[in-house]
């Protein structure tokens, strides 16, 4: 073999130098975009924080209907603890004698800021009997923060809770740094002395059983890297971990790894960071943990499955009891500090963050925020959203629908009248069975629900004739000309009464004269009433919607029937939102309540006056059995197939409609009286116990004489009386009772 040339090994060194260099400059632009993009990411990632939906806040005031018992589960439900004697905390309580001693918790509201108060609750005879502070001065009500509701995450349902690392305790630092990486502050992104152990274990055992690796390589991990235990993605690992260690402080990679450390599973939704972890597993910010539970999390980080302090075993509290050992070991805690540690009971709170009170009330929110916002925004954002959902009404609501028969579904809503807000929303009885909303989406025929509008435009003047309640109208055989051929309507029991009065009519709901009414009103201009109400959007103009062929929500009827109590004014929407705020507390969105006119206030009045709760015959008949406090009214409406059944009951404080029947349109084969409104009734029994009742607001230019309880004629022969309202100049003069009846009214009960 001929030597090689030195003119040949000159260009083999060059070549060999040239290629050396490309793959150098290669390298470097390489490692110089994995270094920008690497920081970048580290820098713009934030912390994806999920959206949380709230209830209401709710109040605590005198002459309520509560139980100690009932309060209790109330505070519970709002992460308040019970302690022992008078509550040094915020979200703390105890029960001295017949009082609760409550201290509550600041909580920041949109607009406002719910302040702590220390308050003492004295409860007698299941109601509330007085409120005053610690310091003995009276107090008129006790303000609680909302309730949440529920939690928007994105596609990789991790729910965290970033928190500054000034805000981490002392001890959950030193528990976490005695435990993963005790030389963190000493050395640089790669400890060799805690490599070579590794290195040492792994060959004694020829596999990659310990990775030696710092808080700042477990990082690059959790953010970058996967699971995969190779020689070469440790290589990578400790190559952007000296890059993040050479662009980041320590305490900048020990707070994200604090935030971004996964410590288990809560269903589908994993819990990541510290703060998220101390709110799962103990329902707690970080800064109210004990040394105990922080030397829990801090063990949980090797397996978090293995030792969760929910699976209660064993290895949990071995490795507990380990990490504090590490900790006493290295001077972090005292000895007696380890010793009380030690003694502390291995104990969980766990708050399912995932779980949804209301569902479909929290689904009826999603589908109103996915037309304003991006599921980006409602998932990493942590937006606020303030609803007005009264969890003490919804639990009433499902209370009174548990209450129900089986096998129909049903569905409820519950209004105030004066804003507008959804109060409470059932969309069916049983959600994990059936998610669809059939108070919102669901839309049936109402039967005779429809009757006290047609009514309220009669007693208005709406009508060609001038109609009071004692007005009478021939219950006899009509035939009518549709165009499309005749008509004849038929009342439910096929029976003709002949003359019979409004106010009759409307309580027993007879077909006919309802028909009568309502041709006399004129069918395009009811047509028209129903449209503006919101029932529907094209009201055919037909004499059948005289009989409830109008088909509509549940949320639709409720927020039509709320101008009985509200005047004749009709929200214009179902208000389910109050406010939504971003992390940072700006509002980003605020409801602004609108209402439009629609009936009279006396018209109004004088419908709930001929369907008051105490007085009425009729259908409604059945509310008299409930224990319902104050003035209310109430109305059935049953289709004439018996497919659909309804109830819509009222007081001047809450409209509840409820409607029962199959998806199917089977027939449920009951009358509304039978089903739907035993639900209102207990659903109002409930609510006026807890709130109290109140009377209707008598408007201007009503007056009131004496009507017969059963036939609602006045005059001579009325053997049982009771007071009808009148527009003025529409009432029945004759007699000394009626005088006496109206100055009495005037006197005492005049309201404006």
């Amino acid at each position: 073999m001929r030597p090689i040339r030195k003119k040949t090994r000159r260009r083999l060194y060059l070549v060999s130098f040239m290629a050396a260099g490309m793959l150098a400059a290669v390298l470097s632009v390489y490692l110089y975009v994995l270094y920008v993009r690497i920081t970048d990411i580290f820098i713009s990632r934030g912390f994806p924080s999920p959206s949380v939906v709230y209830s209401a806040p709710s109040y605590i005031r005198e002459g309520m209907d509560f139980s100690a018992a009932g309060l209790k589960d109330k505070l519970e439900r709002l992460d308040y603890h019970e302690t022992d004697g008078v509550p040094a905390k915020q979200g703390y309580y105890s029960m001295i004698g017949g009082s609760m001693y409550l201290y509550t918790k600041k909580f920041e509201m949109p607009s406002y800021t719910i302040q702590p108060l220390q308050a003492v609750i004295r409860m007698d005879g299941g109601r509330v009997s007085g409120i005053t502070t610690f310091q003995g001065q009276g107090v008129g009500s006790v303000e609680l923060e909302p309730e949440q509701l529920a939690v928007f995450f994105g596609d990789d349902f991790k729910m965290r809770t970033p928190v500054g690392l000034t805000s981490i305790p002392d001890n959950l630092i030193n528990a976490v740094l005695v435990t993963e990486d005790v030389r963190f502050f000493e050395h640089g992104a790669i400890d060799v002395s805690g490599i070579a152990r590794a290195l040492v274990a792994d060959v004694a055992s020829m596999s990659i059983r310990q990775g030696g690796s710092t808080i700042t390589q477990q990082l690059v991990k959790i953010l970058f890297l996967s699971n995969e235990r190779s020689l070469r993605r440790k290589l990578v690992e400790a190559i952007m971990a000296i890059m993040i260690a050479h662009r980041f402080t320590k305490a900048q990679i020990l707070n994200a790894y604090l935030n971004d450390v996964y410590l288990g599973q809560d269903g589908h939704v994993s819990i990541v960071g510290m703060g998220a972890a101390a709110a799962y597993y103990f329902s707690r910010p970080l800064g109210r943990l004990s040394l105990s539970q922080c030397a829990q999390l801090a063990g949980m980080i090797a397996s978090p499955n293995r030792y969760s302090p929910v699976s209660g075993t064993d290895e949990a509290l071995k490795r507990r009891d380990y990490v504090l050992s590490r900790m006493l070991r290295y001077g972090v805690i005292s000895n007696d500090e380890y010793l009380t540690a030690l003694k502390e009971p291995l104990t969980v709170e766990v708050s399912h963050i995932h779980v949804k009170v209301a569902p479909y009330f929290v689904d009826y929110i999603a589908d109103q925020l996915s037309s304003s916002f991006s599921k980006a925004l409602l998932t990493t954002n942590g937006l606020r959203i303030f609803t007005t959902l009264d969890t003490d009404v919804q639990r009433m609501a499902e209370t009174a629908m548990a209450g129900a028969p089986a096998g129909p579904e049903g569905a409820m809503v519950v209004m105030q009248p004066q804003t507008g807000y959804v109060l409470a929303l059932l969309g069916g009885r049983d959600y994990n069975k059936s998610q669809f909303d059939r108070a919102v989406m669901s839309r049936r025929q109402i039967g005779s629900c429809v009757k006290p509008f047609i009514y309220m435009a009669a007693f208005e003047g709406r009508a060609q004739k001038g109609f009071s309640q004692i007005t009478t109208i021939d219950d006899a055989r009509i035939k009518i000309n549709t165009g499309a051929g005749e008509w004849e309507p038929q009342n439910y029991d096929r029976r003709f009464r002949g003359r019979i009065t409004i106010r009759y009519a409307l309580q027993n709901s007879i077909n006919i004269p309802a028909v009568k009414v309502a041709m006399d009103v004129g069918l395009k201009d009811l047509s028209g009433l129903l449209e503006q109400l919101g029932l529907d959007r094209d009201v055919p103009v037909l004499p059948s919607i005289a009989l409830g062929s109008v088909s509509t929500s549940p949320i639709d009827l409720c927020r039509a029937y709320t101008i009985f109590s509200n005047n004749g004014y009709e929200p214009v929407v179902p208000v389910s939102m109050t406010a939504i705020t971003d992390m940072h507390n700006g509002t980003v969105y605020r409801a602004e309540l609108g209402f439009k006119p629609v009936g009279s206030e006396q018209g109004c009045y004088i419908v709930s006056n001929v369907l008051s709760g105490p007085e009425t015959e009729g259908t409604g008949k059945g509310l008299r059995s409930f224990r319902i406090q104050g003035e209310y009214a109430g109305k059935t409406g049953t289709t004439n197939d018996f497919r659909d059944a309804w109830f819509a009951g009222y007081t001047p404080a809450v409209t509840a409609v409820d409607w029962f029947g199959y998806d199917n349109e089977a027939r449920i084969g009951v009358p509304a009286a039978r089903i739907a409104l035993p639900v209102v009734g207990r659903f109002l029994e409930m609510y006026t116990g807890r709130y109290g009742g109140e009377r209707f607001d008598i408007p201007p230019g009503i007056r009131f004489a004496c009507v017969d309880r059963y036939t609602g004629v006045s005059g001579q022969g009325v053997t049982d009386c009771v007071e009808g309202a009148f527009i003025a100049g529409t009432e029945p003069r004759a007699g000394a009772v009626n005088n006496i009846i109206d100055w009495f009214r005037r006197l005492f009960f005049w309201r404006h």
